[in-house]
This record gives structure tokens, sequence and C-alpha cells, in this order.
């Protein structure tokens, strides 16, 4: 199996923390009285990821290097742990 990476953030104290969430997951847009629909695209939006926990996500390593960039360019404080998950022999 690919390594895994492990990749912490934290939005607190943060003023704009649902803007950032916004940026990092994406979300739906209604418009006049939700007769249009509009899908904006965050920086998870293309990678698959799994949530761990509230700031915490698990991403596959080939990912890292775009989510990472993602993360900066918002100006988050994020912690990064690359992590071997071997498979059992049955």
């Amino acid at each position: 199996m690919e390594p895994m990476v492990i990749i912490s953030y934290s939005l607190a104290g943060r003023r704009n923390a649902l803007e950032l969430t916004r940026k990092i997951y994406g979300y739906n847009e209604f418009s006049n009285n939700s007769k249009y629909k509009y899908k904006r695209e965050g920086i998870l939006s293309n990678v698959k990821y799994e949530k761990l926990s509230r700031g915490t996500i698990l991403i596959s390593k080939a990912d890292e290097k775009k989510v990472i960039s993602g993360f900066v360019k918002l100006k988050l404080k994020i912690k990064v742990l690359t992590i071997n998950i071997l498979g059992r022999n049955n």
C-alpha cells in the first residue's frame, strides 16, 4: 500500500474560519431562490481524502504537495505526518 499523509491544521482564533473552511472543502451556492445552483471548488474537491477529526485529514502521498501548497496559500499552520499502512496477509 502506498504511504499516506496525515495533515492537521487549526482555525482557532481566526475571524474568517467559515471562509477558510469553504476554501478547503468547497461548497454549494444557490441564487434566485434556489433556481440556480453553483458548485464552488475547494482545495480538497479533486482529492480523495478522509476526515479523521476536526482539522485533521488523511490523504495519499501523491496529493501531498497540492494540498500543502493550498494550505500555505491560506496561511494556515499545519502539521504533516507521513505514515505507512501495512496490509495483513490472510
